[in-house]
């Protein structure tokens, strides 16, 4: 049986362990974990039998994290408290990357310090700009003194 994780060590979550098993499928191939890098599900969890394809060539084996983990528990693969504690575990993952609001709150934030920082700029600029007008007018001062 696995064992799956969800507990936080140092304000970290762990990754969801879920077992790869032989693919049913094809019986070749050990499953793999994959994340998705399509702009619709970017970030999510999916596993597979490597030789499966885009195009749907190749070995059909795949399900999304949470499909798959259902598959495990139909076919005796993990018990009905793993199922549990894993399925809570992808809710709270999931929940909390996917999110709207929330990243819609972070995009505000970041935009907002970025805001921030690019005025702070905008001010050194400006001060450094009368430094040297200043010091430009010190040194004319200077250099006329000298002539005297």
């Amino acid at each position: 049986m696995a064992t799956p994780s969800s507990s936080c060590s140092g304000g970290r979550r762990k990754k969801v362990q879920l077992p790869l098993i032989q693919c049913p499928l094809c019986k070749e191939n050990t499953v793999v974990v994959r994340t998705s890098r399509t702009p619709t599900n970017l970030g999510r969890i999916f596993y597979t039998c490597p030789d499966h394809e885009k195009d749907g060539s190749g070995c059909n084996f795949w399900y999304w994290e949470e499909g798959y983990m259902k598959y495990l528990k139909r076919n005796g693969f993990i018990d009905g408290e793993e199922a549990t504690e894993v399925k809570k575990a992808v809710e709270l993952k999931n929940a909390s990357k996917f999110d709207g609001d929330v990243v819609l709150r972070q995009d505000d934030e970041l935009k907002k310090a970025l805001t921030d920082v690019v005025s702070i700029g905008r001010e050194l600029v400006v001060v450094m700009k009368l430094m040297l007008v200043v010091g430009s007018i010190g040194v004319a001062l200077l250099v006329g003194i000298m002539m005297k």
